[in-house]
């Protein structure tokens, strides 16, 4: 239907500059932060005429896309380059508690004002108006690293891979996870539709992995159309798990590392894929063994299986939220967390609306004493009503539920007694809350 109403993003982006972030990421929020529009037409012009008219040249680009692991292979890829000596920034999404966490330099989040300056250039920048939310953020991301003059770049695609704002970049180095049903909206219904997606950052001649250990071959068949020298888990490079280290192999080769400073199994899959990336005989970046096990040893990254004392109970965070993600905390949790003597575990769910929360809880109920569950800080939080059709009471000891997260938290440590575990998971929502409370209350990170 066709309106005389004025466009509410053209007028917002027509105001003066913003002088501080929170009014720039408050303008930000008000442009509807949920939208999305996949397409690279709109974003890549302008940022090739940015790139033009400042004379900036590209650096090596590290691309890394998938369902599940995406966050910590960035974070493994980003310490094994600082210990060579390069000099990286990473742009990963969504952030936990502060936006700057989205984009580093030399693994620190970056500062206010080098923000604040990207946004007020772009705003200057004719077409920027029609940006996304994340559009805008990548774009941001680019300015400043471009205007760092760093050695290499290491980009996290936010959704699907194919039309996703970082891929307006040809990576030169290209790294895809694990693939789970996630975003199937937007993505496809199944687990080859999405692969297919997340396939779009492959380019000719460049160094890639696919590092999934159930591979679809749809992603082999692009790559050999575009002529990419793809290594796939599974046919090119195996891994061998061992008690305190893992090996890669590969042709007639094998190299063992130490398990990664990462916590939780999966972390030994995705440090797999980063060294076999960085192994690939078509990598721009060469690293030395040394390099590889410091950074492995060095790694770090926030909302992955991250452990807190609270009370003299184990609070254990995890953004899981979709189903192959909830089925590695579950595997953490036996491997990892056993219960001692008469000590129960509870947790504390919350998730937003377009997730596989039925499937997500009919997985992990057995693995619980109780639930409690609460409501997002995010419009598109699943209802705690919404969660309980999901989980009817007579699937799961001990159900509760609270109006709020934090809410339900507190309810989970006054129900619990010392000795007994807390997981918090769902959604970055739900561990991005706990995470700052259990800061403000005083936990201690185990």
């Amino acid at each position: 239907m066709e309106t005389n109403q004025p466009n509410p993003i053209q007028s917002q982006a027509a105001a003066a500059p913003r002088q501080t972030l929170a009014e720039w990421l408050a303008w930000l929020e008000q442009r509807n932060p949920n939208h999305i529009e996949l397409g690279l037409d709109r974003v890549a012009a302008l940022w090739q005429t940015l790139k033009q008219s400042h004379h900036w040249e590209l650096p090596t680009i590290v691309t890394v896309a998938g369902t599940n692991g995406k966050g910590s292979s960035v974070a493994l890829l980003e310490a094994i380059l600082m210990a060579e000596g390069y000099r990286v920034g990473a742009y990963t999404s969504p952030h936990l508690e502060r936006f700057n966490e989205r984009i580093r330099i030399q693994r620190i989040d970056i500062e206010d004002e080098l923000l604040v300056a990207a946004m007020v250039m772009l705003h200057g920048e004719p077409g920027a108006q029609h940006l996304t939310y994340f559009e805008w953020a990548t774009v941001c991301a680019l300015i400043v690293f471009a205007r760092a003059k760093l050695d290499v770049w290491v980009l996290e695609v936010g959704l699907g891979g194919r039309l996703d704002a970082v891929n307006i970049l040809d990576a030169d180095l290209a790294l895809i996870t694990n693939i789970g049903l996630d975003h199937q909206a937007l993505l496809g219904a199944n687990r080859s539709a999405i692969a297919q997606e997340k396939a779009g950052i492959l380019r000719k001649n460049q160094a890639a992995v696919y590092a999934d250990p159930n591979p679809e071959l749809v992603v082999e068949a692009i790559a050999h159309a575009r002529h990419c020298p793809l290594w796939i888990r599974g046919k090119d490079f195996s891994l061998t798990r061992q008690s305190q280290d893992w090996c890669l192999n590969w042709a007639s080769s094998q190299s063992c590392w130490p398990n990664p400073n990462l916590k939780g199994l999966m972390q030994i899959d995705n440090a797999a894929g980063v060294v076999a990336l960085l192994q690939h005989p078509k990598n721009k970046c060469p690293v030395s063994r040394q390099a590889i096990e410091q950074g492995l040893q060095s790694a770090q990254i926030v909302g992955r299986y991250e452990c807190f004392t609270h009370q003299s109970r184990l609070i254990i965070l995890d953004v899981a939220h979709n189903q192959e993600s909830v089925e590695a905390l579950l595997e953490n949790l036996h491997l990892n967390n056993e219960l001692i003597g008469d000590s129960q575990r509870f947790a504390v769910f919350g998730a937003l609306n377009d997730k596989p929360i039925g499937t997500m809880l009919s997985a992990a109920c057995p693995a619980f004493n109780g639930w409690f569950l609460g409501y997002l800080p995010s419009e598109r939080s699943a209802t705690v009503a919404s969660l309980l059709a999901h989980l009817p009471e007579h699937a799961c000891l001990g159900l509760r539920h609270e109006t709020k997260i934090v809410s339900a938290y507190n309810q989970a440590l006054a129900y619990s007694k010392a000795g007994d575990q807390i997981v918090v998971f769902g959604s970055f929502f739900t561990v991005s809350a706990i995470r700052h409370h259990l800061k403000q209350v005083g936990a201690h990170l185990v």
